[in-house]
């Protein structure tokens, strides 16, 4: 996304229910929103579903916003929030074993973004979720368990797990 284009007149113009700014507002950031999406809901036609609920929200709540530098951060809470709720019954949390969590900080690998992207979908949906949040989104554990109806330490254990988990199907990825 083109940070640039996304300056003060064109935020002044979304707030005052310009269209047209709106239209570009969608346009310089439907990229990052569906990425984000995607990521979460991890099926094309959901993750298009959930950015239009998600831009729908933005545009009808954006006159609430009380810090017009804060409207990306704002736009993708929203998106994450909408994403979460779409697929919650679908995630589930694994019981995790003490033994298959033990993760070795030393994992010394070259590998590219599709490797990393098949190793991240195909982990179950909680430690996705919870990794997705945490790891990519940058949120805190209090934030995400919050968001997701856990606790921290259900959280920290599911991101660990996941964080062992990617090591492994990397691993496998790279030795097929």
């Amino acid at each position: 996304m083109n940070t640039l284009k996304l300056d003060s007149h064109l935020i002044t113009n979304i707030l005052n229910g310009d269209r047209s700014a709106q239209f570009q507002l969608f346009e310089l950031t439907k990229g990052m929103l569906y990425s984000t999406c995607y990521r979460i809901v991890n099926d094309e036609d959901e993750a298009n579903d959930v950015l239009q609920d998600a831009y729908v929200e933005i545009f009808q709540k954006i006159h609430m916003l009380r810090q017009p530098e804060a409207l990306l951060g704002w736009m993708k809470t929203i998106t994450v929030r909408k994403a979460i709720l779409h697929c919650k019954k679908k995630i589930y949390f694994d019981p995790i074993e003490s033994a298959e969590t033990e993760a070795s900080e030393d994992f010394d690998s070259w590998f590219d973004a599709e490797i990393l992207d098949q190793a991240i979908e195909s982990l179950p949906t909680g430690a996705r979720a919870v990794f997705l949040l945490l790891s990519v989104e940058g949120y805190s554990h209090r934030e995400a368990s919050s968001m997701l109806g856990i606790s921290e330490s259900t959280s920290k254990s599911q991101l660990n797990y996941a964080k062992t988990l990617l090591k492994k199907r990397i691993t496998k990825l790279l030795q097929a």
